[in-house]
């Protein structure tokens, strides 16, 4: 029955904290679903029994049934697939990325690559619109001005309302430039998937390690709408953060929460950008990139905290900040751009000829020797985050592989990291921080952020580049190909 996949999505995903706001669920059953803003994140839940009632002819549910057992039944006839691809239950890495990459190599760190670079967008106004170096926003304009695309679903900061963000498909390079730059704040992409199923065309995709993998199965399951999908990009993914940051932060500069927002960057300016929020009372707040970081350790988001993938591994094409000191030095934002796919290496030789982009290849462990910090969060992080879960005898999602084995001093490691997340989600430290000047707390934290990441890096990156990865038993694969069949 349709309800069990419903009531095991409840006590094995959303109640133990699994879910990653995906949006597929809701995407594949947005009669019957609909997310709500809880201090855990957007979570899917059913609807009103008035909204489960407006059937298109306004009849009503009750003239036909007599339960919500029926109404469920009726409603839900896309729960078995939603069960199927949820990310939330974690993700078949191992089938999926042999399935996606057949005969491409592959590094447990970084994923499937076939060439890395450094670059950035060549025009200098989309250079400043992106996050870091405009790669992705001129890539999806490529393919649209080619037309190998016809429209891109992307994030869109403000557009219904200047504090949350909407995803939408881009038809346009203005609405592609308008989506431009990253947000922080946890946004489902997959409700959007009657909207794509309706799309008349080829689509690009960009978002999360965690919607792209939902996409991705949803390919390998057969589903119309994700085989609309012809090219996937994302960005690198380290933290995200739930809906209440930005307000906490306004909450530091005196300004009541009844004050309406009236614009929000994540990243304006010169790269690496900073914080950039108005108010209806005319006021604008700003804060460096590395200062309101510090809403990080009390408002970070669960998923990202069980989620091993970092550099967005089922993309085509990934896109991160190229930290090193000589980028950095050098300022308008720099990338780091790994070509996945065939198709991806293609666009790429042809924008670089086209001299669309600046890009010159580098080697994997330069490439990793920029993220090395967060690639040890994500890929040996995660499992003892989860570990510990276990241990509490709470449901965890499988990703097919784990570390043979972790060090102790990681471990003690991890006690630091997730006790200043546990610290942080208390309510009273969250009131403590709101009443101190962000100008004695942005530069606190980043000066300790820099102290902590100095002592932990030798435990951090000790054995991490030799670390060795086990697949795991598990029948996820076989699960989402049935689909298909269905």
């Amino acid at each position: 029955m349709p309800t069990d996949y419903w009531n095991r999505l409840q006590t094995e995903v959303i109640r133990p904290g699994n879910c990653t706001h995906c949006g597929a669920c809701v995407g594949l059953n947005p009669q019957l679903l609909e997310f709500r803003q809880t201090e855990q994140g957007p979570l899917p839940q059913l609807r009103s029994i008035e909204a489960l009632n407006q059937w298109p002819d306004d009849k009503k549910l009750a003239t036909f049934f007599g339960s919500l057992e029926e109404i469920l039944a009726a409603r839900s006839q896309q729960m078995p697939l939603a069960w199927s691809v949820c990310s939330g239950r974690g993700v078949p890495y191992p089938d999926l990325l042999n399935w996606l990459f057949p005969d491409t190599e592959r590094d447990p760190l970084i994923g499937a690559y076939r060439q890395i670079f450094t670059g950035y967008a060549s025009d200098p106004g989309v250079r400043r619109r992106g996050a870091s170096g405009g790669v992705i926003s001129r890539v999806l304009i490529h393919l649209l001005e080619s037309g190998q695309i016809d429209g891109a679903i992307v994030l869109q900061q403000g557009l219904h309302d200047p504090e949350t963000a909407t995803p939408i498909i881009a038809t346009t390079r203005a609405d592609i430039l308008a989506a431009a730059q990253s947000v922080y704040a946890v946004t489902p992409m997959l409700t959007l998937l009657p909207e794509m199923e309706k799309f008349a065309g080829r689509l690009a995709f960009v978002g999360l390690p965690e919607q792209v993998t939902a996409l991705r199965m949803l390919q390998a399951a057969g589903h119309p709408a994700a085989q609309k999908v012809v090219f996937v990009a994302g960005p690198y993914t380290g933290t995200n953060m739930y809906a209440g940051a930005v307000r906490a932060f306004l909450r530091m500069q005196g300004v009541e929460d009844s004050i309406a927002i009236t614009a929000l960057q994540w990243r304006a300016g010169e790269w690496p950008g900073y914080l950039r929020v108005e108010t209806a009372d005319g006021r604008e707040f700003k804060a460096q990139k590395f200062y309101y970081n510090y809403l990080i350790p009390f408002y970070i988001s669960r998923n990202c905290q069980i989620t091993p993938d970092f550099t967005n591994e089922a993309t085509d094409l990934s896109v991160g900040d190229a930290w090193s000191p000589a980028f950095e030095q050098a300022g308008g934002g720099h990338s780091v751009v790994v070509a996945r796919s065939e198709l991806a290496e293609k666009i790429l030789a042809q924008m670089q000829a086209a001299d669309e982009l600046h890009l010159e290849s580098i080697a994997l462990p330069a490439a990793l020797a920029m993220h090395g910090h967060m690639l040890d969060f994500k890929k040996r992080g995660t499992f003892i985050r989860l570990a510990v879960q276990h241990f509490l005898r709470e449901p965890i999602p499988d990703f097919g592989y784990r570390p043979a084995k972790i060090p102790l001093s990681r471990w003690l490691v991890e006690v630091v990291i997730s006790g200043s997340f546990a610290v942080g989600r208390n309510p009273i430290a969250r009131w403590v921080v709101s009443k101190l000047p962000i100008e004695l707390v942005g530069p606190a934290f980043n000066s300790l952020r820099k102290t902590w990441k100095g002592l932990s890096k030798p435990t951090k990156r000790k054995g991490l580049a030799e670390v060795e990865f086990i697949e795991t038993k598990n029948e996820r694969w076989q699960e989402v190909r049935s689909r298909f069949k269905d």
